[in-house]
């Protein structure tokens, strides 16, 4: 009988090869705790913005059209001077006399009045006008500002491969975690029958003078102390359901539907060779801090652009001013107070900031994933000494109930040896945590973890 329970122990949370690295409700949990995570939101933000600032910069391109209105008021019309206004009512007079056939000088006819010069501009000023640029040629800034967003942009990406990983080691402790307390409920009932057989074997022995009452207060106060580890696990249970919440935001009564089961986890060897998020996403921002650079000296090269307008209002146009009007400008940064050059500088010392940054995070992962694969391996090694100490427990318990039923040995033997046996199952059950999370953290050092769901 003892045997069976080890066994069904087994069954439950036993090793199992094959096995995926999360099963279908950890899946469920993290769909829901994505959702939830605010880092995981804010990257996703920073990607749409690296998008926007894409399309901004090369909407720098497209022609750019403008509606203006103005009104001005001078404090006089403008005229022309008072010997040139003479000179042009001069020449009007002899080009009218010349018209009516009069000598040149023969006196203008009273009825017929001098038109009077027109003033250049008039004080009041009312224009509307539309006016147009273009960016023909931005001296490769927007080119180069481009590629710095979409490195930026590819940098937020694998910063959200990193936040899903993370999230999924998350959401796959706790559950672990509660598996862990669910697989000691069971190992306390099993324990709770052994001592129903042996409290109704002491009380037939009491009836018949072969015990006394003592025996059935040492069997009572070990039901205490069980009475003590349930109340410990559903204080544990009671803290990882609100761990579970607040990954997830799923509700008490649905975390209480969960079955969380413990299973040893196959070893995840390096066959991918991909190479970490972190580090990937350090080299995207080394590439956009040498695109930056290469946009900010970009400044000092020539740029060529279309521009034009015209007036929809021609009423109050000067004598002097067109319709309208088009042309090509060039425009060359020639000196701009070393501006451009010392953003250049800043991003060349970001980019020396991330490249020290890259170098150690290389050296510390180096290091980590060393110490993993021992990990693993002395974990996994636990999970063998610990299922051998739960046989030997139980062979040991059968043994020694089988000498107590035939009057060999008292009952504190009995009960040590059941503590014993409960000590071997809590401690294979945490060897199968210990294993597992060391499985799951090589996997995430390889960099294949989210390539074994």
């Amino acid at each position: 009988m003892k045997k069976n329970i080890l066994i069904i122990l087994l069954g439950i949370s036993g090793l199992n090869a094959n096995a995926q690295l999360f099963n279908e409700e950890v899946k469920f949990l993290y769909e829901h705790a994505a959702a939830k995570n605010d880092t995981l939101q804010l990257y996703q933000l920073k990607k749409e913005e690296a998008v926007i600032d894409i399309q901004s910069a090369r909407f720098n391109y497209l022609p750019k059209v403008n509606f203006n209105a103005t009104y001005t008021r001078l404090n006089d019309d403008i005229v022309f001077p008072e010997n040139l206004q003479q000179l042009l009512m001069g020449t009007q007079s002899l080009l009218i006399k010349e018209k009516l056939g009069l000598g040149f000088n023969s006196s203008l006819p009273g009825n017929i009045p001098l038109q009077p010069v027109d003033p250049i501009q008039r004080k009041d000023i009312f224009k509307t006008t539309v006016s147009s640029q273009w960016l023909l040629f931005s001296g490769f800034k927007i080119s180069n500002g481009v590629k710095a967003y979409q490195h930026q942009q590819r940098s937020f990406d694998h910063l959200t491969q990193k936040q899903q990983t993370r999230l999924w080691l998350d959401v796959a402790d706790v559950y672990d975690k509660m598996a862990l307390v669910n697989s000691s409920d069971a190992i306390l009932a099993a324990s709770e029958k052994i001592l129903d057989e042996q409290t109704r074997f002491v009380n037939k022995a009491i009836e018949n003078g072969l015990a006394t009452p003592l025996e059935r207060k040492r069997i009572e106060l070990a039901r205490q102390k069980l009475a003590v580890k349930k109340l410990e696990n559903e204080t544990s249970k009671t803290v990882l359901h609100s761990k579970m919440h607040q990954l997830t935001g799923l509700g008490t009564e649905a975390i209480a539907q969960l079955h969380p089961t413990l299973q040893a986890t196959p070893a995840i060897t390096a066959e991918y060779a991909t190479v970490r998020p972190e580090i990937k996403a350090l080299d995207e921002g080394i590439e956009a801090t040498k695109y930056q650079e290469k946009a900010a000296l970009s400044e000092y090269v020539p740029k060529l652009a279309a521009f034009g307008q015209y007036e929809l209002r021609e009423r109050d146009l000067s004598l002097l001013e067109p319709k309208w009007y088009a042309g090509v400008r060039l425009q060359w940064n020639v000196f701009d107070g070393l501006q451009a050059r010392n953003n250049a500088k800043k991003a060349a010392l970001q980019r020396r900031s991330l490249e020290v940054q890259k170098r150690s995070a290389e050296d510390m992962f180096a290091l980590a994933d060393s110490k993993l694969k021992e990990d693993y391996q002395l974990a996994a090694q636990k999970v063998k000494w610990k299922e051998a100490a739960v046989q030997l427990t139980e062979d040991t318990y059968a043994f020694i109930n089988k000498q107590y039923l035939n009057g060999l040995t008292n009952l504190a033997e009995v009960l040590d040896a059941i503590t014993d046996l409960e000590t071997a199952k809590f401690e294979y059950q945490q060897a199968l945590y210990e294993q597992r999370r060391a499985a799951l953290q090589a996997a995430d050092m390889n960099g294949s973890l989210l390539k074994n769901l």
